[in-house]
This record gives structure tokens, sequence and C-alpha cells, in this order.
């Protein structure tokens, strides 16, 4: 029964365990079945997902073939592996055709930042506005931004990078040339010597205020600038100034020149020339007022002054010692001096040769000259041509030498007359000649001096004398062979020299010195010794050879040399002040004379005819020119090495701050072509010798589109400048008398015929020459060389 139990007990698991597998085997159908339906969605979705994918991967690498922008993608070393046609185009190299590394081609100053950068975007996945110099396939040089990113593979491991450049290098440049402009104003507004300022209508006070403004005014800037103009402006010139502003307000004008007084923090009163321009919003209403204030209180006090010194000017001009002869265009005098009537025997004083007629002057006068009939020749020559001569010789028949000078005057084109000057140079060129008579003298003895030979050995004893160094030394051959050159002949204070000599001809030196020494009969000489060490076939120094030159009396030419040169400097420094001086005393006289002759037109202009009104403008632009031609002889007096302060200066910048201050018209273009360099000289000087040449491309240009091109070259002792214009050009009859003082190719009343001698003056000074090529009608270049 147990037994019983026990089998049914089996038999109900057994079927239990049945119904449960077959229930399992169900379950595990089912899910089979789900398995595989889900197994064939996903087959299904990785399709499409792959599908997607790649229409996604080709529209994003049309987008990157096609964008703007340089894309590139390379390996983590910078190898590229991809690149669009903006990259092609940018860095020049395709990898189709050959490989390129993008490190490579970094510029070297960007290496170190470069390999930071690519370590930053290692590190954080990506960097933005990385900016570097690269250098492309042609050699070129660009400036890029680039923003990249890290592509990673499906474990996040970095296998590439990608990155978007732009070139940013005309960016760059314009960012540059905008700094610099603005520095360039900035310099111009801060160290104007002229006040200015800039106004709002609508607010009181000024806007902007310079330091020139703040001088004139006696305020600081932050006590000025809360100020009313109309406070600053003195009572009695304050309706005039209202009327003025409201012109501008109403549009009647734009801008107005006016001049008055003001008053300064500190009561004192000051003349001013103020010119104000409206800028104007597109509804023509005043956004801003722009002014300049220049002070003219010293012109105003000079102007006052004018009578005063006109008897002092008329004083100086009737005892200069050249003689003045000024002509009208009929050929009648119109002043002349005491000077001119002495060197010409004219009993009549000066004022009563005024209104004269010299059209028969040169027959009545050639009697005192040589050349009677050359002379009356070369005034007609001279008068028909027009053209300025300076310093012609003419000899007189008593023996005295004059310099003369014409020069025609010509106003707005029109020939008005002419200036002669006499100076007699009868003193100056004798001296001259006696001068040339004992150089060629002094170069005929040191051209027949004999030179002495001597061979010694390295105990410097004597073993070979020539004739020569016989003759020199008073002893004869037998005498000197054997004996120590140095205790026959040497003083004892010159032993030391001669010891280190030896040394040096021992070491294979040659070299050249001066000695004293006694002779046989126990004269003292000074001689010249070129010595060369001597060797044998082996190469070996076995002493040495010595070439002498008895320079005694050279020594002693030497010494009155110096007393000449010493005698002539102290001539040159009065001369220098006598211009001086009399430019000073011109000078004066000249502005009083200029004010006065304004004035005279304004008192006077109802009741003087056009051609009195004629005569005094050209008698004022005569006093201006003279004013010019006077500053200008200063400057020419003034130029000495003396005075030069030589240090490194950019001559390159100085050319710039020239370009950017001095007046160029807009036709015209002034155009540096190449990096100018770093000169050892002197600032004014380099400023006056650029200024005159740029001024003057620039001002005699006459085409409708100008352009100045200034260049240099590197030569082994000497920077060569060339400054290049396409103007009216020089014949070639001028090339070397422009250099000349008072020479001018053109009849330009503004041309004085000195900047370019002042130019050749400093060029002197720096060992250096000047020279032109030029072709009328097509243009000028101007070259000059300075030293290293």
């Amino acid at each position: 029964m147990h037994l019983t139990n026990k089998i049914e007990v089996y038999e109900r698991a057994l079927k239990r365990e049945k119904a449960a597998r077959k229930a399992a085997e169900a379950i595990l159908e089912q899910k089979s079945s789900e398995l595989y339906q889900l197994s064939e969605k996903l087959k299904q979705s990785n399709a499409k997902l792959e599908e997607l994918l790649n229409r996604k991967t080709s529209e994003l690498e049309g987008v990157f073939e096609n964008i703007i922008d340089s894309y590139v993608v390379m390996k983590l070393d910078g190898e590229v592996v991809k690149m669009n046609d903006a990259a092609i185009d940018l860095i020049g190299y395709d990898i189709e055709k050959e490989p390129v590394n993008l490190m490579q081609l970094v510029k070297e100053e960007y290496y170190e930042y470069t390999v930071a950068s690519f370590k930053e975007l290692y590190q954080k996945g990506r960097f933005n506005n990385y900016k570097a110099v690269i250098r492309t396939r042609n050699g070129e040089e660009k400036m890029v931004q680039i923003n990249a990113s890290i592509i990673y593979d499906k474990n996040h491991k970095p296998i590439a990078a990608q990155g978007i450049a732009r070139d940013i290098t005309r960016d760059t440049r314009m960012k540059k040339i905008m700094e610099l402009q603005k520095q360039q104003l900035d310099i111009i507004f801060k160290n104007s010597p002229i006040g200015v300022c800039l106004l709002d209508p609508k607010v009181p006070g000024f806007l902007v205020v310079n330091e020139a403004m703040c001088q004139m005014f006696e305020y600081e800037e932050a006590e000025l600038k809360p100020l009313d103009v109309k406070d600053l402006t003195h009572p009695e010139d304050r309706e005039e100034s209202r009327v003025m502003q409201l012109k501008l307000k109403t549009g009647e004008l734009d801008s107005f020149i006016t001049e008055k007084r003001y008053i300064t923090k500190n009561n004192n009163i000051v003349w001013a020339k103020t010119s104000v321009t409206a800028v104007r919003d597109d509804n023509g209403a005043i956004e801003y007022q722009v002014a300049t204030v220049e002070d003219i209180t010293e012109q105003k006090i000079s102007n006052e002054k004018l009578k005063e010194s006109e008897n002092r000017m008329s004083t100086l001009i009737m005892n200069l010692q050249t003689g003045i002869l000024l002509e009208d265009e009929n050929r009648k005098i119109q002043l002349t001096n005491q000077q001119f009537c002495n060197m010409f025997g004219i009993p009549a004083p000066p004022e009563a040769l005024v209104g004269a007629d010299c059209s028969n002057a040169a027959e009545e006068s050639k009697h005192h000259f040589e050349d009677q009939d050359k002379f009356v020749e070369r005034i007609n020559i001279l008068l028909k041509e027009k053209k300025p001569v300076l310093a012609e010789e003419l000899k007189l028949t008593n023996g005295r030498i004059y310099e003369r000078s014409y020069i025609p005057i010509y106003n707005n084109g029109i020939y008005k007359g002419h200036l002669w000057s006499y100076d007699d140079v009868t003193i100056r060129r004798r001296y001259k000649e006696s001068l040339q008579a004992q150089k060629e003298k002094y170069g005929n003895i040191i051209a027949n001096m004999n030179l002495g030979l001597v061979e010694v050995d390295n105990d410097d004893h004597i073993l070979l004398a020539n004739q020569s160094f016989c003759e020199i030394s008073g002893y004869s051959e037998e005498e000197l062979k054997g004996k120590k050159a140095a205790e026959l002949l040497l003083l004892d204070e010159y032993r030391p020299v001669l010891d280190d000599k030896n040394r040096n001809r021992e070491k294979g030196v040659s070299d050249s010195y001066e000695v004293k020494i006694k002779t046989k009969k126990g004269e003292i000489r000074n001689w010249l010794i070129s010595g060369a060490p001597n060797y044998d076939v082996n190469g070996k120094v076995v002493g040495s050879i010595g070439i002498h030159l008895d320079i005694t009396e050279q020594k002693k030419l030497e010494e009155k040399q110096k007393e000449l040169l010493l005698d002539l400097e102290k001539r040159n420094e009065q001369l220098n002040d006598y211009a001086h001086i009399v430019s000073h005393d011109l000078k004066s006289p000249l502005r009083n004379i200029s004010a006065l002759l304004t004035w005279t037109k304004e008192d006077f202009k109802e009741k003087l005819g056009p051609d009195s009104l004629t005569n005094l403008d050209l008698m004022e632009s005569k006093v201006e020119k003279m004013d010019h031609l006077i500053e200008n002889i200063l400057k020419y007096s003034s130029i000495d090495g003396s005075q030069l302060t030589n240090h490194e200066l950019d001559s390159h910048q100085l050319v710039e701050d020239i370009i950017s201050m001095i007046y160029i018209p807009d036709h015209i273009e002034v155009k540096i072509k190449d990096k100018l360099p770093v000169i050892y000289a002197d600032t004014t000087r380099m400023q006056q010798l650029f200024q005159n040449l740029i001024s003057n491309a620039v001002n005699y240009i006459d085409k409708e589109k100008g352009l100045v091109e200034i260049g240099v070259r590197d030569e082994k002792t000497h920077y060569v400048f060339c400054i290049k214009d396409n103007g009216c050009g020089i014949p070639k009859e001028y090339h070397e008398k422009i250099f000349k003082i008072f020479s001018s190719v053109t009849n330009d009343k503004n041309s004085t015929g000195i900047g370019l001698s002042i130019v050749k003056k400093i060029i002197d000074l720096y060992d250096g020459r000047i020279w032109l090529e030029s072709e009328p009608g097509k243009g000028t270049t101007f070259y000059f060389s300075l030293k290293k």
C-alpha cells in the first residue's frame, strides 16, 4: 500500500511535469514567433536608418563641398584627408595631386601657438577663433581664422579633426589701416598748433577741444568744455558772430571764416582767425559744427608796426653790399640802391633814377667791361629768353670781377619785369686762384718726392737700403748696413712704437705709421713709414721691408692748411651770422609792407582804378615772394654738418607722416612701393629732404590722374631712394642747373629756386649724391643715395 501510493504520487508529478513542459513549449513557440517578427522589423528599421544616414551624409558632403568658407578634414597629426574647393583655393594645395600637412604651412612665429591650440582641440573636442598666418603653395602669406572640432569613432575615441577656415587677411589689413589712420588723426588733432573744437548746437559748451585751444584760452580742458562760445567772444564781436551763426542755421551758409577777439581765463584779449563748418544730416539740419581757431594776435601787432618799419627796410636795401636794379616790363627803373650806383660810377642818387629808361643802358655802360660786344649781346639774349641766370662772371677793364644774376618776374604767367643783381667778387676770386696755385705747388712737391726703401732682419739690423733712403737719412749704404735702424735714426720717444710694429711684423701684419728721426746731420725729420713682413721661401718671417717718405715739409704745410681752414671757418661763420641778421631785418619790414598794402587796398578801393589795384596786387605778390625767398636763403645758409643730431630714424614712418601732413590734391595718389629702411640721420634734415622732393613731385603734376611713387633699393654701402612722378618732366639742359641756388625750370611764382639746392646740400652732408631721369611730358624720377 505504501508502494502504491508512492507510484501514484510519481505519476501525478510526471503528468504535471508534462503539462508544464507543454505550456513552456507553447510559451517558447509564441516568444520565438514574436522575436522573429521583432527581428524582421528591426532589419527593416536598420535598412531605413542606413538609407537615411547615407542620404544625410550625401547632403552634408554636398554642403561642405559647396560652402563658401574652406572646409578641411585632417588626421590628428595635421595631415589633410579631405578638403573642399574653397580650401584648395585658399592654400593652393590639392590632396588628390599631392599630400599636405597643415602644421607645415603655419608661419614660424605662430607654431607654438598652433601646437597649444591643437592640444586644446584634442582635450576639449573643439576650439574657436584660432588665428594664424599660413604660407600658401605659391609662397603668399595669409591670415586665417579657424573653428574646429574633433571627429570620434563609435567608442568615442578621437580619430580626426574637421574645421572651417576663413581668409581674414584683407580684414586684418584694413583694421590695421583704420587704426593707423585714427592714430594719425589723433596725433594731428592733439598736436595741431591751431585750436580745433567740435560743437553740438543742441548742447551748450564744447564736445571736444584740443590742447592748442586750451592753451590759447588759458583754461584746462575740463574748465573750457562747459563754457559757451558767446561767453568767450569779446562783447564788441558777439553781434557779428550771432549773425553768422544764424546764416548757418538757415542754410544760407555751410561755413564761414572771420577774425574776431576772444577773452581768455586771465582776461587777456586774443585775436583769432576762426573758421566754422556745419556738418548736416540728410534733412539739412546741423548735427555738429567743426571750428578751427588760429591765434593771429602777433600778426595784428605786426601790422600796427608796419609804418615804423618802412624806413628801416628802405635804409637796409639802400645799404646792401649787392648792387640791385629792378626794371619793369618796359625797362623802366623801379628800384635801385647806392651800391649799384657806386659799382658803375653813377653820380646821381638812387631815388633820382626811378622811372629812368634802361633801353639803351647796355650800350651806355659797355665801356666798363673787357669784352664790350659780348656784354651787350648777352644782355639782349637774357632779355629775349627771359630765363633766370645766376652768378655770371663779368670782367671789367679796371681788373675787377663782378658776378651778375638775372631774375625775370612773372605775375600769373605774365612777364612784369626783371631784377639785376651785381656782386663784386674780386677778392674772393683772387683768393680762390691763390689757393689753387698753392694746391698745385704742394701737389708738385709731393709728386716729386722720392721714397726710401730699407730691409731689416728680425733684430732690426739693416740689410739693404736704396739711394733715396741714403739721401733722406744722410748716411751712405756702407754706414747703414749692419746697424740697427732704431738706434741709428729713431728718437727715443718713438722706440716703443717701433717695438710694437716689429711684433706685428712677426704676426704678418702690415701697416703705416709716423715717427720722428734724427739724420746724420742732426736734423729732426718727420717720416711716414709703410712696413710689411719679409718672408723666406718657406713662408717664415725673416724681417721686414719699409718704405720711407720724408713728410717734414708736408707737416709744415698741414699746419699752414689748418690755419687757413680755421680762418675760412671763421669767415663762413661771419657770413652765416650776416645772413641771419639780414634775413631777420628783411622779413619783418616785408610783412609790414604786405599788411600796409592790404590796408591801402581796403581803404582806397573805391578811389583807386583797376590798374592801380592790379599794381598793388603785384607789389603784394612780390613782397610775399621776397619773404619766401629770404626764408629759404636762411634755411640754405644754416645747413651744415656741425648742427646735425644723428640717430636711428625710421624713414618709412617719416615719409608716411610727411604724406599725411602736406597738401595733396584729390586727383594725385602718393604711394610708397617698398618698405623704407631705418637710417642713421638727423630728423629735421631728412624731413626737409623728403618733403621738398615729394612736394615738388606733387606740385608739378599736370595730368588728370597723378601718381607719385616712393621706393628704395639696398646697395652695399648706401641706400638709394627714388621719387617718381608722371608730371610735366624736366628738359635735359636743366638736369644740373636745378640743384643750383635760385635755379628753377618753370616760372611758377611760388618757386624760389632754393628747394632742390637745400636737398643737394643735405645729401652732400651724408656723403650721398642726387641725380634724375626725366622726359618732358611723361614725368621725372629723382634718385638720391644716403650712406648707411
